[in-house]
């Protein structure tokens, strides 16, 4: 791997990657506001834009927010699913169904097996309900197999800037030294659920969709007022920690809500999935740490099992696999790795259809899921008249 010219440690190049790396902190705090990112800097705000479009947008690292799915009171599901045959073609359709009506919220195929990972963010009080219509869907033939995880937690490690060279585009970081760090996070804090509304709901979207989104254009997309909106930004959103931050899409797969198509850089990273499953808290806690030594962890799940997503510079596979063989072998079946297909992959925002503003209260209808599934694979449909 390259290194910071660590001769010269006020080289040119060295000062310029420290302040990129100021910045980038600055941007998973308050996202890409200039303004306001300028102040914390103490960097004149044209130096600040300049940089975040040459070092951070023109080399495809993007800023997203992230909804507070804690302070939601929102839990985790996450399937392994294989489609029934001669279904796989129908697979976005199908899936982004799901996400209007079953709070999908991303899918990635895995390579060489032909199923699916499937993320589901779901309201705590209906993440039984929604687990079972996921099952009654295998019963009834839109899946051929499929295995439900359910987790109590879950987050997006924030970036780990400072082992990120911005000028070069490479990763600098020390596989040999990694085992002898402690980094772990809490897995026993929560916290506790906050209150909000429809139009909270309708910004954290805004905001999923385009970090950097400005009040008018909310307005604009939403129908709301900018003096609602602002109001509702500020005292509710901001105010109780509905967004838990801002997170920069360092290996630049995301999904362009407008084009509507999947843009990856699986040329620079391979994504793994991660499952450990049936083990010790102890053992949990052990790969936790592992992982979270790393800059390479992009989420994580835990409660009675644990999942996480890598993405890994190509050239750093064979390190990480060595980095975490004492361990595979400690835990053996109970791990399993998966190979991540990124162009057959979309993350979906917030589900605010499923919202009812004037109950204030998330929904969920199994009538709603069949029909819109039975849409597309008349399978499931016929299935459910039958039963």
């Amino acid at each position: 791997m390259t290194t910071l010219d660590l001769a010269e440690p006020e080289s040119p190049r060295r000062k310029l990657n420290d302040e990129l790396v100021q910045l980038a902190r600055s941007l998973s705090e308050v996202g890409p506001n200039i303004n306001l990112v300028a102040r914390r800097t103490s960097r004149f705000k044209e130096s600040v834009r300049y940089r975040y479009h040459k070092f951070f947008l023109e080399k495809g690292i993007t800023v997203q927010a992230v909804p507070n799915y804690a302070k939601l009171g929102f839990k985790r599901l996450v399937l392994i699913a294989k489609l029934a045959r001669g279904l796989d073609g129908n697979a976005k359709l199908i899936f982004n169904a799901l996400a209007e009506t079953c709070y999908l919220h991303s899918f990635t195929r895995v390579m060489l097996r032909g199923d699916y990972t499937i993320h589901v963010a779901v309201p705590a009080e209906l993440r039984d309900q929604c687990a079972e219509i996921y099952r009654n869907l295998h019963e009834q033939g839109l899946f051929a197999e499929l295995e439900v995880l359910e987790f109590d937690e879950f987050r997006n490690p924030p970036m780990k800037p400072e082992f990120y060279n911005f000028v070069r585009g490479s990763w600098n970081f020390d596989w040999s030294s990694a085992k002898c760090e402690a980094s772990r996070p809490n897995m026993n804090s929560r916290p506790r659920v906050e209150r909000y509304d429809k139009t909270d709901i309708l910004i954290l979207k805004e905001l999923e969709i385009d970090a950097g989104r400005k009040l008018v254009k909310m307005s604009e997309s939403s129908g709301l007022k900018v003096g609602t909106l602002e109001f509702h930004y500020r005292d509710h959103v901001e105010a109780r920690g509905l967004v838990n931050g801002y997170r920069l899409v360092w290996q630049g797969t995301r999904y362009d809500h407008e084009r509507q198509l999947a843009v990856s850089r699986k040329d620079l990273y391979i994504e793994l999935t991660i499952i450990l499953k049936g083990c010790a808290q102890g053992e949990m806690a052990e790969l936790m740490a592992l992982l979270n030594r790393t800059p390479f962890i992009w989420s994580e799940a835990y409660g009675a099992a644990y999942c996480a997503e890598i993405f890994l510079p190509n050239y750093a596979i064979f390190s990480f696999l060595e980095y975490l063989d004492e361990f595979a072998n400690k835990v053996g079946d109970k791990m399993r790795i998966l190979v991540m297909d990124q162009s057959r992959a979309v993350r979906f925002v917030i589900s605010h259809p499923l919202f009812d503003g004037s109950a204030k209260k998330w929904r969920l209808s199994e009538t709603d899921v069949l029909n819109s599934v039975g849409s597309l694979v008349p399978i499931v449909t016929k299935s459910a008249a039958g039963s």
